[in-house]
């Protein structure tokens, strides 16, 4: 009896989401999660095997086609992967091909294989002290190998000895050539010196039981405020999975934050951990998917897609910092991690662990429900008090006639605190050097022509750059519109507050740390072992420097704007003010000095900061969800978002009214209106936000509704995009 093959072929948009079948050759080994070549219509396209039956649901077995070929030699995924993309493309109203393409390594799309990177080494033989080589290229391979052992064809060709030498001292029977696999590590070069699990105070000691509890599957939300010991908890409960032979997952919100949790993770368990993350080479991650797959790492650290890491023996997944926003996925498919985790740990029986000072209100909320476990570390470790928050009015101080960036309180403490030979973290959520160019004449705002949106200036290569398509232009002598001569540029950036540092303070020793300092491989960890070793004494930095970070030699922390996040017009513009100030005021005060953080302002009634400054999570909580019950925001409702583009505002317009018209009676609606970021890469954007006490009647709703939409005479014009649960509405 033949073998047959469910397919999920490689094209976007298919009118149905659903497998083809195909024969399996006799020849060929295909399983579930091999990548394969088929026939589809006059074309070869790779495709996913999904399942493999020995009965296709098929009336004429002529009319089923072969597969080509197999692209790699063992299946890329796991079953258990597979069945995950089958769940996550009705979860986030997605394709299953988009799924499936977000799983595998980067590298392998379209059809390209990555195999194990392999060097040919030449090591001299028994036969090779009666050797009589002819010329002088014979004599230096074998000086050499009888000198210094074997060496790579690389290395010796780099000695002037080439393959064909080599070769011919093979056949001769001089040299034996074998083949060496090499692993494309991502942490050569790191050394870390082992480190004994630390003694754990009466709540962590708590928290990991409970971690740990085999009578309870319940996501545990892990509640600790910043410096509480949560990582020390963290790998405390993976120890006891590998003691058991289980994998765990840690995925981290930022890339930023991936090297210092892996020396952390690597002082504990040496090579037994993998890394990955987008910043790998695609070389370096197929290998430490290779590893993972082939139980040699058993802990696997990394950004939001280390969640498809194909972990087979799964014991406990921890999302630290589970309140950041960049856990969800802004294109498709709009997945969230912790989603993918919880989903992921019920196949396996294994636990989730949620952690954070400031938890999402959405996590909050179904602890207080039940839901999850709530556990809380509410004490700093060694019984450090949190650092006090002052908060500064820039009304005042522009009242005062201060019209620098800096406060005088801020610019004081930056100067004792260099006097004192610690170390300062400078927050600006904002990159660049000014956030607009404005013309003093006529008043026209340099803005980027498909975008839409003021164009930044950056001061190093004097440009002015979009930060949504990467569009840049030189620095205008003259206005566009008028002709005019009085251009200046506004507002301030990470560069103008490094610059004005430098002015203000000579002797300080600045870096800088956002996404234009950190364009290349290995940028992060560079700019932070250099603060940690003391050649800097201020970092200025966006919100990467805000999480998770731990230098035992800050002792102050200076949040420039705390307005920046609060006026988007987003409904979660307070809760993400609040979580950025918390935790950036955390990284002051974690050695043994007590630290200090000073919060400038231009609205310092605002709950948010002001719960910000005492630390007291509970009070925004009350706030912010009495507010969110009385407008059935979530986490009391579920929303999702129908985002329309075109280049063609008049299609945009029409084709969010006809789909206003799948809704009328079935849910709330918010909109249909333009995005407040209205043009991107010259597409307008409008949306159409539903509203629903619960989220499966949603889904079902707008699923039936993006089929119709695609069959109608706006799709050959008009994206439709689709964002389950989303976290930005910009």
């Amino acid at each position: 009896m033949g073998k047959y093959a469910e397919i999920i072929v490689k094209i976007h948009n298919l009118p149905e989401d659903h497998p083809f079948t195909y024969r399996v050759p006799d020849h060929l080994e295909v399983a579930v999660g091999s990548r394969v070549i088929v026939p589809f219509g006059s074309r070869r396209l790779p495709g996913y095997c999904v399942n493999i039956t020995s009965a296709p649901g098929h009336d004429d077995l002529t009319k089923i086609k072969e597969i080509v070929r197999v692209i790699d030699e063992k299946p890329i995924l796991t079953k258990e992967l597979v069945k995950l993309a089958a769940w996550g493309a009705k979860r986030f109203l997605c394709a299953q091909i988009d799924f499936l393409e977000a799983m595998i390594p980067a590298g392998l799309t379209a059809g390209k294989s990555l195999k194990a990177k392999t060097l040919l080494r030449a090591e001299l033989t028994e036969t090779a002290k009666i050797a009589q080589p002819r010329g002088e290229k014979q004599k230096l391979a074998l000086s050499l190998l009888a000198k210094e052992g074997p060496q790579t064809l690389v290395a010796l060709a780099k000695r002037g000895i080439g393959a064909s030498t080599v070769r011919s001292l093979e056949k001769y029977g001089w040299v034996k050539i074998e083949e060496k696999k090499i692993h494309r590590d991502p942490l050569s070069g790191i050394e870390v010196a082992p480190q004994a699990p630390l003694p754990l105070t009466k709540e962590q000691s708590y928290a990991l039981e409970r971690i740990l509890a085999e009578n309870s599957l319940q996501p545990v939300l892990l509640y600790g405020v910043t410096g509480s010991g949560k990582t020390e908890v963290y790998l405390q409960a993976i120890a006891e999975m590998m003691q058991k032979g289980k994998s765990s997952i840690v995925l981290v919100p930022e890339i930023a934050l991936t090297p210092q949790m892996v020396e952390r993770f690597s002082a504990r368990f040496g090579r037994r951990v993998a890394v990955l993350h987008s910043r790998l080479s695609a070389g370096e991650r197929y290998d430490e998917w290779c590893r993972i797959k082939n139980k040699e790492a058993l802990v696997v650290i990394g950004a939001r897609s280390a969640i498809f890491a194909p972990v087979e023996d799964l014991g406990l997944i921890v999302l630290d910092e589970e309140h950041e926003t960049s856990y969800k996925q802004e294109e498709t498919p709009r997945y969230h991690a912790r989603n993918v985790a919880i989903w992921r740990a019920q196949q396996h029986g294994a636990k989730v662990v949620l952690g954070s000072a400031t938890p999402s209100l959405e996590s909050f909320f179904k602890a207080e429900s039940g839901a999850y476990e709530l556990i809380r570390l509410s004490r700093r470790i060694a019984g450090r008090p949190l650092p006090p928050v002052e908060i500064v009015d820039m009304r005042q101080e522009l009242k005062d006639g201060n019209k620098s960036i800096f406060s005088r309180t801020l610019s004081k403490a930056i100067k004792n605190t260099l006097l004192e030979g610690k170390q300062a973290i400078i927050l600006l959520n904002r990159r660049g050097y000014a956030t607009f160019v404005l013309c003093r004449e006529c008043g026209h705002v340099m803005r980027c022509p498909a975008c839409n949106v003021s164009l930044k200036f950056h001061s190093v290569e004097k440009k002015l750059c979009c930060h949504y398509c990467d569009h840049q232009e030189a620095y205008p002598n003259l206005c566009p519109a008028c002709g005019g001569r009085y251009i200046r540029h506004f507002g301030t950036g990470t560069q103008k507050v490094e610059e004005e540092l430098l002015r203000l303070f000579p002797d300080a020793r600045t870096i800088r740390l956002d996404a234009d300092t950190t364009t290349r491989k290995g940028d992060h960890q560079k700019i932070l072992q250099s603060f940690k070793q003391g050649k800097a004494n201020v970092l200025v930095g966006t919100q990467m420097v805000a999480k998770g970070l731990d230098f035992p030699n800050v002792t102050l922390v200076g949040v420039i704007t705390a307005d920046t996040a609060l006026n988007l017009p987003d409904f979660r513009a307070g809760e993400r003010t609040f979580q950025l100030l918390t935790q950036v005021a955390g990284r002051a005060g974690r050695g043994s000095v007590d630290g200090k953080v000073v919060v400038q302002t231009y609205t310092p009634d605002h709950y948010a900061i002001l719960a910000a400054k005492d630390h007291d999570f509970a009070a925004f909580y009350r706030e912010e969800s009495s507010k969110r019950q009385e407008l059935s925001y979530p986490p009391y409702s579920f929303f999702v978002r129908l985002l329309v583009s075109s280049k063609h505002e008049g299609a945009v317009v029409s084709a969010c009214s006809f789909l206003a018209g799948f809704f009328h009676g079935k849910c709330a609606i918010l909109g249909p209106s333009p995005c407040p970021l209205e043009r991107v890469r010259g597409r307008y954007r409008w949306q159409l936000i539903l509203n629903g006490p619960q989220l499966k009647p949603l889904l079902s709703i707008v699923e039936a509704a993006a089929r119709d939409f695609q069959s109608s005479s706006f799709a050959g014009s008009v994206r439709l995009a689709l964002d389950v649960e989303p976290q930005n509405l910009l």
